[in-house]
């Protein structure tokens, strides 16, 4: 019997099976993948990724990439580190800056010295084009120990080949040191109650396997976590039904070649720059693409971008490229199977269309051909809204049923449009914390007082359930 079962070993999961196993609770980790660490980075890296990310597509064919191993979506990310928006924590109620910002100065964070792109004619063309029309990039702080990373590797999406990324594997490996126990390959099916379904008594795996806990942890992310919920005979909880209000944070990407031989983004690393100043007001951020990178992505995942670029692959070291990623309405479904369903509204088009239009300026500005110029619509790797907090889930992370609490990037209520990861970690430590008896809620609250502000408290919820049965 488990103190605490926690299904999902990334952000979500692994920082709060720290926080637990660290105060002594026997604490179980379930991953459905395994802990590959051998053959990352180009090609066989792909294996991290959901059906290898080619077929990870919603009903639409928008493709949506996630981290299918121990260490879960931190081992397939391009190692940005962006602080909670203000507007994520008004919408979410609570603040978590104070773990997010301890995590920074715990692990180090930094931005990319100049050697690795002050070398590049076309990044520095790309920087003063943004900087002539008044948008100027900024360097972006990164997961990444720079002197273990490997200069003009740009594979971060498939797993670090050097070890130079911070990842929450860090943090299952010290919960193990201090106790707890990892399964790995264990996909669990759905989670079991007690006969009057009011309080979680353990999860099943798709092989029958069963394990008794008396709180379990759901942190299998946007798109696991409510379908586990589904499978589990939840289709509703708190206000909102379970799956619904799916985000994923989208981008474009803008493609070119250079008219200059060696202005391409050749050897670089991408998302190392990117445009911040129009987060709040426009809802998307600009950032820099490699050249290979880029090239491989717009050849495998669309045919109209394909067939553009195929046969220019002798001139891929011209190669220049921005994506556009842009925070989506919360419209959307996740099913059971894990089937998606992601429609995309007038003003998501209105918004990703803006920032293409400023993408394919600053890449003709710094020399990219204008024919050249080919885009990659509509792709997404940040699924969430689909338990959101103060709808589904209480702000101290519980819910209506006894033992459940949900932490992962489903929490939130609105899309970020920017890396989440050191916020859904922040989010795992505090909740680590709260159940540890380290942190009130009280005390963490913003706008809203009593643990539930915003919608009926778990605690009034199982209360009457308890009385109907």
């Amino acid at each position: 019997m488990y103190d605490y079962i926690i299904i999902g070993t990334g952000p979500g999961g692994a920082p709060a099976a720290l926080q637990l196993a660290r105060a002594g609770k026997k604490v179980l980790m379930l991953e459905r993948g395994a802990y590959h660490t051998r053959f990352l980075g180009f090609p066989f890296g792909a294996r991290l990724l959901d059906r290898f990310m080619v077929g990870a597509r919603s009903k639409e064919g928008v493709i949506i990439e996630r981290g299918i191993t121990v260490g879960g979506s931190s081992m397939v990310y391009q190692s940005n580190v962006m602080s909670p928006p203000a507007r994520l924590l008004n919408a979410m109620g609570i603040d978590f800056t104070p773990e997010t910002d301890a995590m920074k100065e715990e692990i180090g964070i930094e931005t990319l010295p100049g050697r690795f792109f002050e070398h590049n004619k076309g990044t520095m063309r790309m920087l003063e084009a943004a900087e002539k029309i008044g948008l100027p990039f900024t360097a972006q702080e990164k997961f990444i120990d720079a002197d273990r990373c490997k200069e003009g590797c740009d594979w971060c999406m498939l797993g670090c080949p050097e070890g130079a990324r911070w990842t929450t594997r860090t943090y299952v490996d010290e919960a193990q040191a201090y106790g707890a126990e990892l399964k790995t390959s264990s996909r669990v099916d759905r989670i079991l109650f007690d006969s009057k379904r009011s309080k979680v008594i353990g999860v099943r795996l798709f092989d029958g396997t069963v394990f008794r806990g008396a709180n379990v942890i759901l942190s299998a992310g946007g798109i696991g976590s409510p379908a586990i919920l589904k499978r589990s005979g939840i289709k509703k909880m708190g206000t909102q039904e379970v799956g619904t209000r799916f985000f994923m944070d989208p981008m474009n990407i803008v493609f070119g070649y250079s008219t200059d031989s060696d202005g391409g983004l050749w050897n670089m690393q991408t998302f190392s720059h990117a445009i911040e100043d129009l987060a709040e007001s426009d809802g998307f951020i600009i950032g820099n693409c490699s050249a290979l990178g880029t090239f491989a992505v717009m050849t495998m995942f669309r045919l109209k971008p394909a067939l553009q670029n195929w046969y220019k692959f002798p001139y891929v070291r011209r190669g220049m490229g921005l994506f556009v990623k842009m925070a989506d309405q919360p419209y959307g479904t996740i099913h059971a199977d894990e089937v998606t369903e992601k429609p995309f509204l007038p003003i998501d088009y209105e918004r990703v269309n803006k920032g293409t239009g400023i993408a394919r300026e600053i890449l003709i500005k710094a020399g990219c051909g204008p024919k050249s110029i080919s885009v990659l619509e509509m792709a997404g790797g940040h699924p969430g809204g689909t338990i959101a907090m103060g709808q589904a889930v209480a702000k101290d992370f519980s819910t209506e049923y006894k033992g459940l609490y949900v932490c992962d990037g489903s929490l939130m209520p609105t899309s970020p449009a920017a890396p989440p990861s050191l916020s859904i970690c922040g989010m795992s430590h505090l909740l680590g914390k709260l159940l540890n008896g380290e942190v009130k809620i009280e005390d963490r609250l913003i706008g809203g007082t009593g643990k539930a502000s915003g919608h009926k408290s778990a605690a009034k919820i199982r209360d009457k359930k308890a009385s109907k049965d």
